[in-house]
């Protein structure tokens, strides 16, 4: 069973129990398949990493060999209101999708996203009231871009 972690002394006598126990266990060994590593891991530890070549995944002992890489609790992601995308697997990506929006009547405390021109497109918020402002004050609208116009 791996003993925890030690640091090693110049001149220290390495043991044959110390490599074991401290190198041997506590290294991530490869091998081609599970065939391979079991065949080699005879009696395996809770806390030991194997990583196989043949299908890329990163493994690890307890009660069992569980596969490390790609798991988690998200099983997926679901497109909500004015969202499109999503889905189960890999790379998940969701966009704005304007017409998949229901519509609203405006009031000037409400919220928009703009694409802010001046500021290399990055997304920003602002209110309906701000751009009202700009109606009356004569600025010129080409400073936003408005998402989905």
């Amino acid at each position: 069973m791996p003993s925890g972690f030690k640091t090693f002394a110049t001149g220290e006598v390495l043991t044959a129990s110390d490599v074991n126990n401290y190198l041997m266990e506590q290294s991530i060994c490869v091998f081609a398949d599970a065939t391979a590593r079991d065949a080699a891991i005879t009696s395996p530890e809770d806390g030991q990493f194997v990583f196989l070549t043949g299908s890329s995944t990163l493994q690890f002992y307890n009660s069992g060999w569980t596969n490390f890489i790609g798991e988690g609790d998200i099983t997926g992601v679901t497109a909500g209101d004015g969202l499109s995308g999503g889905g189960t697997s890999g790379a998940v990506t969701l966009n704005v999708d304007i017409n998949g929006s229901t519509s609203a009547t405006v009031a000037g405390g409400d919220e928009l996203l703009i694409g802010d021109i001046d500021d290399s497109n990055n997304i920003k918020k602002t209110t309906a009231q701000d751009i009202a402002n700009l109606a009356t004050t004569g600025a010129a609208f080409s400073e936003f871009l408005l998402i989905g116009a």
